[in-house]
């Protein structure tokens, strides 16, 4: 007898090692779903840059309201900022549609991004007031008492699966650069670093046990040269388990462990959403692990929440028969490149220099905004190269001047400037004031004493991109917009193609030769 007992004992004991369920709980799963950098684009469009189908329907809010509602497990969806500003539907709603779909898609918190002041901050009030979901940023302080912002949030804490998560937001520091003065008057935007390690002291006093820093920052990557982005802030700043960043609109498929933080971005235009899946230990409420990917928002596979659709096409109607006018042809795509010459660069800042009549028309490459496809050209395409209110700038400047600024735009972190009307020799690595040589304008030498004119945008007139120069040229400001200008260009010359490039000449590419510009 006592040897049955004895085996069933030891075949319940057995069984019970066995079992995992019963010996120990399986890690907490919470799925984080990220977006970044909407720029307006609400809906799908054909992939025109997809090589092996160009027509295949990828992007949009119905999309990626169908990827996160396939996902039954415990989730959040976070969004980076700049979440209007970009596409005719953002501009004519001043930024209304958006706050319309962030609220349909239930987000549980946005970060306030640079381009989210392109209307002001009255305007950015009276959207974040029509949020159904926090709007987060930390960063953000009133220029003379130095408190917080009172209109919006520093972080919030929510219980996920029994899990208390924090989620802190911050916005890009040198806001000086990024946008017109009067956009953010009175307000001050303290050191990310800095901000970042009294919101994970404070989330950790409020019991949260996962913090999550949502960003606008940037993602670390030579192409846009050195700054302290979301990689810095990982390794200044223990305690923080995922950032979901944005700003730098970058795609990381495989998302980095920096100082045990997960660092992902989705890259820009809704073309595809962050996944992170933390592993949580049941015990002690704690990341044990972190895993992300991209996931593209192809419509074939996605398919498109019809309830959220409806929203988007009603938003799309209502712009569609002003935007989608034909007004030109491409011949073949024009392409645009933030950190070199490019073909839309040389094409967009020649209209700019023919419309003026001036010796020299000048751009910061990352005011160019869009490629031109191949095939018909709409108001739309004009407005995606150029979605700003930016306006025309006519500077009358020394040669001395004219190659400061030059020189200043050859050594704008990942950016280049771009040029028309001029050509030159560059070294982006070499210290500033020696970046730049051979310089013509009009086929002969820059002479240093002599008056050129020069055509460029009232942004970086009034300090965007830090162009030093410009203020010290005597300056006649214009009513009209650079995107009316590029229109005009399509009417006046209705097949357009890629100019030929040459104008700018890196020597890093040619091993330091001494070539010469065309």
């Amino acid at each position: 007898m006592r040897t049955t007992i004895g085996s069933e004992v030891f075949l319940g004991a057995l069984l019970l090692a066995s079992c995992p369920a019963l010996a120990s709980a399986e890690n907490i799963k919470l799925t984080v779903f990220h977006t970044s950098d909407v720029h307006g684009w609400i809906m799908a469009r054909p992939a025109f840059w997809y090589k092996e189908d160009p027509k295949r329907m990828v992007g949009g809010f119905a999309a990626l309201s169908s990827v996160v509602k396939a996902e039954r497990g415990p989730k959040l969806l976070l969004d980076s900022g700049d979440w209007f500003q970009g596409t005719p539907e953002g501009y004519v709603s001043r930024g209304g549609v958006a706050v319309d779909l962030l609220n349909a898609l239930d987000y549980d918190a946005v970060v306030v991004g640079n381009h989210d002041f392109d209307f002001g901050q009255e305007r950015l009030r009276e959207l974040i007031g029509g949020l159904k979901v926090p709007a987060l940023a930390a960063n953000i302080r009133d220029a003379k008492t130095h408190s917080r912002a009172p209109w919006v949030k520093p972080w919030i804490v929510k219980e996920v699966a029994g899990v208390r998560v924090g989620v802190f937001g911050l916005t890009y520091a040198n806001m000086r650069a990024m946008t017109f003065p009067e956009n953010i008057e009175g307000l001050e935007f303290r050191c990310a670093v800095d901000e970042a390690k009294d919101a994970v002291a404070e989330l950790k006093k409020e019991g949260a046990t996962v913090i999550i820093a949502a960003t606008h920052l940037g993602f670390e990557s030579p192409e846009f040269g050195k700054f302290e982005g979301d990689q810095t802030l990982a390794r200044k700043v223990p305690g923080i388990d995922l950032i979901a960043g944005g700003h730098t609109h970058k795609l990381v498929f495989d998302p980095p462990h920096e100082n045990g933080t997960l660092i992902t971005q989705p890259g820009n235009t809704l073309s595809n959403v962050g996944k992170v899946v933390l592993e949580i230990d049941p015990k002690t409420k704690k990341v044990v692990s972190s895993k992300g990917e991209l996931v593209t928002l192809w419509i074939d596979q996605a398919g498109e929440d019809p309830e959220v659709l409806k929203l988007v096409k009603r938003a799309g109607d209502e712009v569609s028969k002003a935007f989608d006018v034909v007004i030109g042809t491409a011949a073949e795509t024009v392409k645009r490149e933030r950190g070199a010459e490019g073909a839309m660069g040389d094409w967009f800042t020649d209209c700019v220099r023919d419309y003026a009549g001036t010796d020299i028309a000048l751009s910061n490459g990352s005011g160019i905004r869009a490629d031109i496809p191949a095939g018909p050209i709409t108001l739309r395409t004009i407005y995606n190269v150029m979605p700003f209110d930016n306006r025309l700038v006519k500077l009358t400047m020394t040669g001395k001047q004219v190659e400061e600024a030059f020189d200043h735009g050859a050594g704008l972190g990942g950016e280049m400037v771009q040029e028309s009307g001029a050509a030159f020799s560059y070294s982006r690595g070499k210290p500033s004031g020696e970046r730049v040589s051979h310089v013509l304008v009009g086929g002969k030498p820059l002479a240093p004493s002599a008056t050129y004119t020069l055509e460029t945008s009232d942004f970086l007139v009034s300090g965007g991109d830090g162009f030093a120069s410009f203020k010290q040229a005597k300056q006649e400001p214009t009513k009209v917009l650079l995107r009316d200008v590029i229109r005009r260009c399509v009417e006046k010359s209705p097949l357009v193609k890629a100019p030929a490039m040459g104008r700018m000449i890196s020597l890093e590419d040619t091993g330091g030769t001494e070539k010469r510009a065309r």
